[in-house]
């Protein structure tokens, strides 16, 4: 085990993905107690800790929950460690876990927020969804990078005289940084050929840019960033 676990931090990355999978695969107690270890030891190098990380999750230990918890709402930890934290807790699946990376502030660092909201997607959301189209890419690929360069000129580049008429409603277009959607948040339910055509729109404006399944949802309520 001494030998996959120094492999964590090889360079070959074919030699790294082969240890994680070796890792998982024996998945025992003494293999967990032993990725706890190095992703708690600060002097080890950071790959090798992001990688136990990662490894962890794919073995999937409920005991790990609080180890995983800890570093993802710890904004003083390294970045890299949140991050593969945070998708270690989308693979545990504890969902009281999870709810509490909502607890997240609006000024944490992007991908921060970005990872938390991919892992919470799924989840039943605190407000009313109308709708929901395209999906979030999945964190650190090429789609997401565009998606997350882009979303702000897809949003001002949305001609908002061409969406339907919602009767006696009001309605907002923007980007929620903790949802990671782009969001339009009306008080009244659109309807689904109303919300097909605004998609449409949306989407079209983001093809321009190189981002298609573009994430938009249609929310009940107004926008607000407490």
């Amino acid at each position: 085990m001494d030998s996959l676990i120094e492999d964590l931090d090889n360079e070959n990355e074919s030699i790294r993905s082969n240890a994680m999978d070796e890792l998982v695969g024996m998945g025992d107690e003494k293999t967990i107690g032993s990725l706890v270890q190095v992703v708690q030891n600060e002097n080890l190098p950071l790959e090798m800790r992001k990688n136990a990380i990662v490894s962890l999750g794919k073995i999937g230990d409920n005991g790990t929950t609080e180890l995983f918890l800890d570093i993802s709402m710890n904004e003083s930890e390294n970045k890299h460690l949140r991050m593969a934290s945070i998708l270690a807790l989308g693979d545990l699946g504890d969902e009281e876990a999870l709810e509490s990376l909502r607890e997240l502030s609006y000024g944490d660092d992007g991908l921060i927020l970005y990872h938390a909201a991919y892992v919470l997607a799924p989840l039943n959301d605190i407000y009313e969804v109308y709708g929901t189209y395209g999906e979030l890419p999945y964190p650190l690929t090429e789609e997401q990078r565009s998606y997350r360069n882009n979303v702000g000129e897809i949003v001002f580049g949305v001609n908002f005289s061409e969406f339907p008429p919602i009767v006696n409603s009001s309605m907002t277009l923007g980007h929620d940084r903790k949802t990671g959607y782009i969001e339009v948040m009306t008080d009244v339910n659109p309807g689904t050929s109303s919300m097909d055509e605004m998609y449409r729109i949306i989407s079209t404006e983001a093809e321009k840019r190189g981002v298609y399944q573009v994430p938009v949802r249609f929310v009940y309520g107004t926008f607000s960033f407490a």
